[in-house]
């Protein structure tokens, strides 16, 4: 079936009215957010929530009433968040929150995604393999199995 180019192109009216863009402290945040961007800004009414879940150790995932790392550490992290809301908030005209957070990556995007009720989460992987895998674990496979939403995985430059 061939269609007449000039006629209006139809959506399926399951359109996402919430985005997450779950970041970290990497480098890469940059390509997820800008990846989240572009999507919102197909989607005008979509609200773009940027989530970015500070942990005081990569291997003491912190839990409630766990001492909160360094003071210059937590500004640094709050910082990177808002510099990355500015961001997103020039990127598209679209809603844009920002949601700062101390504890489990995985645990505490998922209950912000529940919370907010997203419809597709923006994350970024590191790719890691073999003993950092084993040791670390995989917060982009936890959070793809377990999000309740659709999930796009923002791979790093080098992986293409």
């Amino acid at each position: 079936m061939t269609t007449d180019s000039s006629e209006a192109l139809r959506n399926t009216g399951e359109d996402p009215e919430v985005i997450i863009a779950a970041l970290d402290s990497s480098n890469a945040s940059a390509r997820v957010l800008g990846m989240a961007a572009r999507i919102a800004r197909v989607f005008p009414a979509a609200a773009l929530h940027v989530v970015h879940v500070f942990r005081t150790n990569r291997f003491d995932r912190a839990h409630a009433g766990a001492p909160v790392a360094n003071p210059d550490a937590l500004a640094d992290a709050k910082d990177h968040l808002e510099a990355h809301v500015r961001s997103a908030r020039l990127q598209c005209r679209n809603s844009v929150t920002g949601h700062f957070i101390i504890g489990d990556p995985t645990n505490e995007i998922l209950r912000v995604r529940a919370e907010i009720r997203a419809d597709l989460m923006v994350i970024g992987t590191h790719d890691h393999s073999g003993f950092e895998r084993l040791l670390l674990g995989s917060i982009a496979d936890n959070l793809t199995r377990k999000a309740g939403c659709s999930v796009l995985v923002v791979r790093p430059t080098h992986a293409r």
